[in-house]
């Protein structure tokens, strides 16, 4: 139970904006669901700057996808933007997670120290974080290529539906397993070998 408590607020943290749009779109439309994310944005921006909580590239680069594209909904009467936006938005995600992979911290390891844990400065964690990172880019192209798929195959209102129920379940999936799983999955890459050798303590006088 603590670590899926630990779960939801992380996924609030980072992805509040794309979590308010989702449940409210389905059932009250695109206009309401981009008013509700951007109220919870303005919210959610004035308690970070009165507690101190830092904004993170990862919820950066979520709120402003959340009202770009929530804007393109908003504006799109072709057929082909409804069909295809969301393959489109994944792959820009993607693309962003590519890039915040580089550097000195990577864009899940940012995450990760913005809600507490400790992550010792070593280049075995930054390799692993830069891996996670990548492996959040692949999931967001997979997620693309699959949505183009089913743009292809399916009538339009039946591969929205689809894509929103996969979308939102693997998602779910994928914050769950990154909010509880990461300690395994830092011991399973360091046994596969993926990872730099743990840096030697330096010897005592």
């Amino acid at each position: 139970m603590p670590r899926l408590i630990a779960a939801a607020r992380w996924a609030l943290a980072e992805f509040g904006p794309l979590i308010v749009f989702w449940a409210l779109a389905p059932t009250l439309g695109v206009k309401p669901a981009i008013v509700g994310s951007l109220v919870f944005i303005l919210a959610d921006a004035a308690w970070r700057r009165l507690t101190g909580k830092p904004f993170t590239r990862l919820y950066l680069l979520v709120s402003a996808l959340t009202l770009v594209f929530g804007g393109i909904d908003l504006v799109s009467t072709s057929p082909f933007m409804l069909k295809y936006e969301a393959a489109v938005t994944n792959v820009a995600v993607g693309l962003a997670f590519v890039v915040g992979a580089l550097g000195e911290r990577p864009i899940i390891q940012e995450a990760a120290e913005a809600r507490g844990e400790s992550v010792p400065a070593t280049r075995e964690t930054r390799a692993f974080f830069r891996l996670f990172t990548l492996v959040w880019a692949g999931y967001f192209i997979v997620k693309a290529a699959f949505y183009v798929w089913a743009a292809w195959t399916l009538p339009m209102l039946e591969a929205m539906a689809v894509r929103s129920l996969v979308g939102s379940v693997s998602l779910g999936m994928m914050i769950l397993i990154s909010a509880t799983q990461g300690r395994r999955l830092f011991f399973l890459c360091r046994r596969l070998g993926l990872l730099p050798k743990p840096e030697a303590a330096p010897a005592g006088d």
